[in-house]
């Protein structure tokens, strides 16, 4: 069982993906389950090159994503083992990737996801919350289906005149990225830390990784930098880095709480 603000970290690093569960089953009406199984699967074509795809389904008419919905189900009847390849799916450009890697494969990948982020951040008919105070899950029963924020810089991480030196007069939340590593493949401090010096200069204040029990890897971690304005040159545009560490792959993306706001980084449990 994850420590509590290890949860916290990891509603917080799904906020686009949590906000468009409610709005598919608050707003569209679809199956919890379904939805559920739906986006591990964008989840899934995420890590194999369809960048920022949630938050770009997100961003559709309902019209749209309830078609795109559809097809998603009868990809996720593909990639399971001995199923027929539905003909109807022939020439749409989420089938055409499927068939690109093997069904061992995606459905490995997609049972991992399942796993380790949509049984944890999805509940039975909402998804998981963070309450006020930014420190502890919690069911949502009052807050209106289909109103999820959407992934974004905050100002202040897009434009600083701050000095780069002078970070003990800026807040570390808007210094900081959330990092999530791949299965089996998680990077040490030194790893990252060396990385990052290697691309961006001497930008780096501190790493925090999860704390993990004996023999298990940690999932995720978080990054400090010194200045804000490293953040938008990581993201290069997206609302997510997909990055390569000693060719270990390497999640990042901008450190925000519930409401899209800066978070206290005394509530991260690690």
């Amino acid at each position: 069982m994850a420590e509590i603000g290890s949860l916290v970290d990891l509603l917080l690093f799904y906020t686009v993906e949590r906000a468009l569960f409610n709005r598919m089953v608050g707003t569209l009406g679809k199956d919890p389950q379904q939805v559920k199984t739906t986006i591990a699967l964008w989840l899934l074509l995420e890590e194999i090159g369809y960048h920022d795809l949630i938050r770009t389904i997100n961003y559709q008419n309902n019209k749209t994503i309830e078609a795109l919905f559809n097809e998603a189900l009868l990809c996720l009847e593909y990639i399971q083992p001995d199923k027929t390849e539905p003909a109807v799916l022939h020439h749409t450009p989420v089938f055409e990737e499927t068939k690109n890697y093997s069904r061992d494969f995606m459905c490995k990948r997609y049972m991992h996801i399942m796993e380790t982020v949509c049984d944890k951040i999805f509940g039975e008919s909402g998804a998981i919350e963070v309450d006020e105070s930014g420190t502890r899950p919690v069911l949502s029963r009052d807050r209106p289906f289909g109103k999820g924020c959407y992934a974004h810089v905050p100002e202040a991480a897009r434009e600083s005149n701050l000095n780069p030196e002078a970070s003990k007069f800026y807040p570390e939340d808007v210094r900081t990225m959330f990092l999530t590593f791949s299965r089996g493949h998680p990077l040490t401090r030194e790893e990252i830390i060396n990385f990052f010096i290697s691309k961006w200069g001497d930008v780096v204040q501190d790493v925090f990784i999860e704390r993990t029990r004996p023999g298990q890897d940690p999932q995720f971690g978080r990054i400090v930098f010194t200045t804000s304005t490293v953040i938008p040159r990581v993201l290069n545009g997206q609302s997510k880095a997909k990055l390569l560490v000693n060719r270990k792959h390497l999640w990042a993306r901008i450190y925000m709480n519930r409401h899209g706001e800066k978070r206290k980084s005394q509530s991260m449990k690690f």
